[in-house]
C-alpha cells in the first residue's frame, strides 16, 4: 500500500479508462525515482511524504489531489488508512522537539506516540473535539456557507470544544455565535475522526427553538432553513459526517 502525502494533498494516479482514481504501485514510484521514508502503523508499512512542488509532468497518470477530494475516491476502510496515516505524518512533523525540554523526539517502541529520551516525557498526537450538528425547524434543515467555501459547497454547523466547557455547550454556543438562533432538543448523532487538521468531530441533531437568524461575517457568508428538496449544496466530501447528517435528514423529510 503506497500513500504518499504532500501537506494536505494525496498522490493518486488514474486509471486506463480515465473512470477511477488509485493509489500509485512500487513501479510508478520507481519511475518517479521516489524512495518513500516509510513508517509503521499496526504492523503495515504505508506511510511516505513528498515535496508539494514535485515534477510530476513527466508522469500525467499521477496526479497530487486535495485530500478532501481524494477521500471521495475510496471507500470507508480506506479512508480511515488514509486519515490515520495522514495524522501521523502531521503528528510526527509537527512535534519533533520535545516541549519539555527541547530535544529532539523519537517515536516510542510501540510506534504509537513521540517520545523524549533525555527526559521521559511522552507526547501523544493532538486531537481536538469538535461538534457538528443538523438543526431541523419542522421539514426543513439549517445550511450554511462558512466564508472559506467553495461557492457549490453547503454543510450544517460546526465549531470547535473550548476549555471547559462540555460538547453540549459547545452546540449551543457555537449555534448562537455563528447563526444568532437558540437551539433545543440536543441528541447525540454519531462521530468521526477527522483530519482538518486534527478533529473528532461529534454529530448531534437539534431543533430550533427562537431567534432570527443574524451571520457572525467574521465566519459565515449566507445560512438559511431549507426543505430537502431545497438543498443548495452539499460538503465536498460524500462520506463525511456532515454529509451523513444531511443524508439522514433528507431519508426521515
Amino acid at each position: 500500500m503506497n500513500l504518499i502525502f504532500a501537506a494536505k494533498s494525496l498522490l493518486v494516479t488514474r486509471a486506463a479508462n480515465g473512470d477511477a482514481w488509485y493509489l500509485p504501485n512500487s513501479s510508478q514510484l520507481q519511475a518517479l525515482s521516489y524512495q518513500p521514508s516509510l513508517i509503521q502503523i499496526d504492523g503495515v508499512n504505508i506511510l511516505g511524504s513528498i515535496s508539494s512542488d514535485i515534477d510530476l509532468s513527466p508522469f500525467p497518470e499521477l496526479r497530487l489531489v486535495n485530500l478532501r477530494q481524494a477521500l471521495n475516491f475510496f471507500g470507508m476502510e480506506m479512508i480511515e488508512k488514509i486519515i490515520h496515516a495522514e495524522q501521523m505524518l502531521f503528528y510526527q512533523s509537527t512535534h519533533r522537539y520535545c516541549g519539555s525540554c527541547g530535544q529532539a523526539t523519537s517515536l516510542s517502541t510501540a510506534g504509537k506516540w513521540l517520545h523524549c529520551s533525555s527526559c521521559e516525557h511522552e507526547i501523544y498526537p493532538r486531537i481536538s473535539p469538535a461538534m457538528i450538528v443538523a438543526i431541523t425547524r419542522g421539514n426543513q434543515l439549517l445550511m450554511a456557507q462558512a466564508n472559506n467555501f467553495a461557492p457549490e459547497v453547503w454543510s450544517v454547523l460546526a465549531g470547535f470544544c473550548e476549555v471547559g466547557e462540555s460538547l453540549e455547550q459547545t452546540v449551543h454556543r457555537e449555534v448562537f455565535e455563528e447563526v444568532g438562533i437558540k437551539i433545543k432538543n440536543v441528541q447525540y448523532w454519531g462521530s468521526q475522526y477527522w483530519p482538518f487538521p486534527n478533529s473528532l468531530m461529534v454529530g448531534f441533531t437539534a431543533e430550533y427553538e427562537s431567534g432570527e437568524i443574524v451571520l457572525d461575517t467574521n465566519e459565515m457568508r449566507t445560512a438559511g432553513f431549507f426543505t430537502k428538496d431545497e438543498i443548495p449544496g452539499r460538503p465536498s466530501t460524500h462520506l463525511s459526517i456532515a454529509s451523513r447528517l444531511i443524508d439522514d435528514f433528507i431519508a426521515k423529510h
